[in-house]
């Protein structure tokens, strides 16, 4: 796999990780859940925006 597809993989799964985790209703729990789905859309935003195309 390209650098860009692991990139937007994993970001989407943090995303995904981060959402879940902030479910859970204990402070702690909520400030590491939204900064794992800020994390992890940071990782889609910059693979799909700032890094180059795949070459063929």
């Amino acid at each position: 796999m390209k650098k860009v597809k692991i990139l937007f993989i994993t970001g989407l799964l943090l995303f995904m990780i981060g959402i879940y985790v902030s479910t859970f209703l204990t402070t702690h729990w909520v400030i590491i859940g939204t900064l794992l789905a800020v994390l992890g859309g940071f990782l889609m935003g910059g693979s799909s925006y700032f890094l180059p195309r795949d070459s063929k």
